[in-house]
Order: structure tokens, then C-alpha cells, then sequence
């Protein structure tokens, strides 16, 4: 009787294991810390070496790096990919945190605004695509010196209102510096709303005297609210890793110290579904092609995610094609007379997305001189610029001058972000995946067009001009729009042939859009 109570007793202790054993459950695509303490901590706990495999349904196998975040605590931060029971195994070179393994389950994510990682689309490879399939438009904005706001308060007032009101105009992705000391152009500590240099800095020490060696956890715990926050909101966080002219003291290039920092961005925030990486803001001040190459395969091969990865504003070795095979897409900056045609040029060079991230900079309420950088214009003509880029193919982010450096107001509003809720508005209500440069079709203007099914006609000033439609195969409804006002009005239906149009005077004299076929009504 004792033996078969034993055995009763064996029995139900291993279904309370077995039951327990997937005890933690993780939405698909969502970032979760795993946490290992040791009571061991050596001198300098961010040189040990720290990771994780995970293995999860289908054999599917991710392998990432962890790291050291205080208090005698390693993390691997980690997202799964896939539903169904996981295994985790910890790899590590001290006792402890060594060989430690838990069993998980990934459940369904039931956030209908998740999709998984972004990706160039396979089928249309000059534009973006989710993991699942959904469709990514990309309205990119600046903001460099994010991170610099809320130092001091974990509970980012002001960083989750500036968030809610970007994603209200639409910005699905904000450009970042990982870390920028100062301007040279508003050098020091110019006014109250001047966040150059910061309170916090990325490592120990200063960044006269920095300390590679050991990272100031304060600074970058303040970094996960804030990629936390964008997360939440599913905004892009387009990381420039470094930043060359923005005084900062960088680690040598190619040292140990230079790894661990690559290493310790990958360890932090690839987890993160809302991350593009980009290698360097201004890298054609970093004259050795061979370390910015190399520095591509680091990323690389550390990101078990493969997340989307460019390196910005170097024209020349674009040009050359040293960057065709290692990054995903173009990003650059560019203001000039000809945008228009130098995205057709680019997106001639390699089959891949191109984006202008910097076409211009919007100037502060008190017009053109009101501004913290060099140049400014006004949001009219930024806009139109935007438009140029767009109607050749390619793809844009918007700067505003005193929130795209290190001079930050983040309750200001200025008239750029309507405008550029127009824009996004008006695109994403096209199928403008399938829509292509088609500027022979018309005899003024630029045209994007999916032959037969969709049009949309731009020019900057409006004046009568002939379409070609005669690959139609049924009459279309168009509609004229304005992009300033989003006023639309009706063009009524439009036959297959040579067709003429004239602009309706009740939309002024900017700039005027004809649309085609597609959604409209």
C-alpha cells in the first residue's frame, strides 16, 4: 500500500512539473526579459562572455547575445518568432548564470497592430513589408536627441505625449542617435530647451575622459523606456549606432571596446521588433570602407533577427556597390533642385527601397529665420520636396528645426505635420506597392502608375497637361486633391485615350494631385 502511494505520490509531483514547466507565456513579437543572478560578479561584469539559445516549435533556433544590467543580473532579452512551447539554454563563462535552461510557450499576439519584423517585400523590392504579410509605409521624422528628454523621470511624460502626438500625424519612424554630445552649431548649453551635452552619457567616465571599459546602466535603462514606449506604439526606432559630427569620443575603431559596444546595441534592443539599424548618421566622415563593411557583417552576424539594416549619406561608396549585398536599403540626405530625378537614378543602381531622410528643415514659428541649424525653409516647400522623392519612387523622413538636434520643443506644432498627415493619408490609400515612376505618361508633372488600374499625377504648379490612358480597359474615377488643405474634389470618369485635363482654380495655385482609379469612390 506504501509502495503504490509512493508511486502515486511520484506521479502527480511530475504532472505539477510538467504542468508548470511552460508556466511563462509570451505574446508572439513581444520583447521579454529572461533574468540569471550570480553570486559571483567579477571586477568588470560586462566583459563576460553571456548568451542564450533558444529553441522553439519546427526546429527553428535563435541564438542571442545577452547582457550584464546591475545588481548582479545578466539578461537576454528575447522575442519569439513563433507559437508554441520554447527552450531556453544559457551559455556563459561564469558559474551561475552558466547552463541554466526554462521552458516557455509563445501565444498568439493579440495586438492587431503587431506584424512582426519589417522586411523588404520579396516581391516588390524597392518598398517594405511586415512578417505577415502587412504592407509598411514608411513617414519617417528626426529626432536625434530623443533619449535626452525625461532623463530624470522613468515615467516619460514628456516623451510618451510627443510620441502620441507624432503617431497622431501619422510618423510611424523616428531616426535616433544612439548617443550625440553636442551641435557645433549651438555648441553648449545655448538655452533652457538646448539638451546638448546631456546629463547622462553612454559609459563611464565623460566624454573627454570616457571609460569604454563599463557602461553607465542609467543612461541605457532610460534607453529601453523610450524604445519600450516607441514599441508600444509600433513606431519604427531607426538607430544611427554612431554619429560622426557630433563630438563624441567613440571607441577605436575595431578595438575590443568598439565589439562590445556593436555587441551590447544587438544585446539590447534586436529583441525589439520596431528596429532598424542604421551603422553611422553622417558615416562619409568615416573614410575606411573596410571598417564600415565590416561593421555591417558585425551586425549582421549578431542579430539573430536580421533586422533591417543601411548605413546613411555615403554617396560615394553607394555609388561604388560595396553596400549592394550588405544593406537592406539606401538612406541618405539630399537637398536640391533635381530630388526628383536623383531617386530615379538611385533606385536605378540596386533593387532596393531608397530613402531621403533628410530632404529639408522646416523652419520655427517665426519664419526662415527662426531656426537652430544653418538652413531652414518653410513647410510648404519641404512638403513639396517629400512629394518629389515620392512620386519617383522613393521615401522620406521630415525635420523640423527645433526638434531634429539637440534644441528640442516638443509641445510646439508646427504646419509640416498636416501636411505630412496629408501625404500619408492620400499614399496609403493607394495600393503604391504596385504603382511605378511613369513621368512619359504625362506632359507636365511626374506620374506613379499601375498600368491600367491606378494613376496618381502630381505637379507642383497646376496647369493643363495631357494623360495617356490608352492602356485602359474600363473608364476610371479620379479625383483632384490638394495636398496642403487634403481637398479633395471630384474629376469625374475618365475614357481610354489620350486624355486632357486642366486643374480646378478652386484649389489655388500650389501644388495639385489627379488621382485615378485604385480605392476611389
Amino acid at each position: 500500500m506504501l509502495k503504490k502511494f509512493a508511486g502515486l505520490l511520484l506521479v502527480l509531483c511530475w504532472l505539477i512539473l510538467a504542468s508548470n514547466a511552460f508556466a511563462i507565456s509570451i505574446p508572439k513579437w513581444q520583447p521579454h526579459d529572461f533574468e540569471f543572478k550570480s553570486k559571483t560578479i567579477p571586477d568588470n561584469p560586462f566583459t563576460v562572455s553571456f548568451s542564450a539559445e533558444f529553441i522553439g516549435p519546427k526546429g527553428v533556433k535563435l541564438v542571442l547575445p545577452g547582457f550584464y544590467d546591475g545588481n548582479g543580473i545578466w539578461k537576454v532579452r528575447f522575442s519569439p518568432t513563433i507559437e508554441g512551447n520554447w527552450l531556453l539554454t544559457t551559455v556563459a563563462d561564469i558559474a551561475g548564470i552558466n547552463d541554466q535552461k526554462l521552458q516557455f510557450t509563445c501565444i498568439a499576439n493579440t495586438d492587431k497592430r503587431a506584424h512582426g519584423n519589417l522586411m523588404v517585400d520579396p516581391q516588390h523590392p524597392h518598398h517594405f513589408i511586415y512578417e505577415d504579410g502587412t504592407h509598411w509605409f514608411p513617414d519617417g521624422y528626426e529626432c536625434d536627441w530623443l533619449w535626452a528628454l525625461d532623463e530624470h523621470d522613468n515615467k516619460l511624460p514628456v516623451i510618451n505625449s510627443f510620441l502620441d502626438k507624432l503617431s497622431y500625424y501619422g510618423f510611424n519612424f523616428i531616426l535616433i542617435n544612439c548617443y550625440g554630445y553636442d551641435t557645433t552649431w549651438r555648441p553648449g548649453k545655448s538655452s533652457d530647451d538646448d539638451y546638448g551635452p546631456s546629463d547622462l552619457y553612454p559609459w563611464n567616465g565623460s566624454n573627454e575622459q570616457p571609460d569604454f571599459s563599463h557602461f553607465n546602466l542609467t543612461y541605457w535603462q532610460h534607453f529601453d523606456r523610450m524604445i519600450d514606449a516607441m514599441n508600444k506604439r509600433h513606431i519604427i526606432a531607426h538607430l544611427y549606432l554612431k554619429v560622426y559630427n557630433k563630438k563624441v569620443n567613440w571607441p577605436k575603431n575595431g578595438s575590443a571596446e568598439d565589439d562590445r559596444y556593436y555587441n551590447w546595441i544587438i544585446a539590447r534592443y534586436a529583441a525589439y521588433p520596431n528596429i532598424t539599424w542604421d551603422l553611422a548618421k553622417e558615416a562619409n566622415n568615416e573614410k575606411s570602407v573596410d571598417y564600415k563593411t565590416g561593421r555591417l557583417k558585425f551586425i549582421r552576424s549578431t542579430d539573430p533577427y536580421h533586422r533591417l539594416v543601411t548605413i546613411h549619406t555615403d554617396v560615394q561608396t553607394y555609388n561604388s556597390g560595396a553596400y549592394n549585398s550588405l544593406a537592406d536599403f539606401r538612406s541618405h540626405q539630399e537637398q536640391s533642385n533635381h530630388l526628383h530625378a536623383s531617386t530615379l537614378k538611385q533606385l536605378a543602381q540596386n533593387n532596393w527601397p531608397v530613402m531621403n531622410v533628410e530632404s529639408g528643415y522646416e523652419h520655427g514659428p517665426n519664419g526662415l529665420l527662426d531656426k537652430t541649424y544653418n538652413n531652414a525653409e518653410s513647410a510648404e516647400e519641404d512638403a513639396l520636396r517629400i512629394w518629389e522623392i515620392q512620386m519617383a519612387g522613393g521615401y522620406n523622413a521630415y525635420y523640423y528645426t527645433y526638434t531634429a538636434w539637440d534644441v528640442i520643443r516638443p509641445e510646439e506644432t508646427p504646419p509640416g505635420y498636416a501636411y505630412l498627415k496629408n501625404f500619408k493619408d492620400f499614399f496609403t490609400q493607394t495600393r503604391y506597392w504596385l504603382l511605378k515612376p511613369a513621368d512619359t505618361l504625362v506632359n507636365a508633372g511626374y506620374c506613379l502608375a499601375h498600368t491600367a488600374k491606378e494613376y496618381v499625377v502630381f505637379q507642383i504648379k497646376p496647369v493643363p497637361f495631357t494623360l495617356n490612358l490608352t492602356e485602359l480597359d474600363k473608364p476610371l474615377k479620379a479625383r483632384w486633391y490638394q495636398p496642403y488643405s487634403g481637398k479633395y474634389i471630384d474629376a469625374g470618369t475618365l475614357q481610354k485615350g489620350m486624355v486632357s485635363l486642366t486643374p480646378p482654380e478652386s484649389l489655388g495655385t500650389g501644388p495639385v494631385v489627379l488621382y485615378i482609379g485604385g480605392n476611389t469612390p
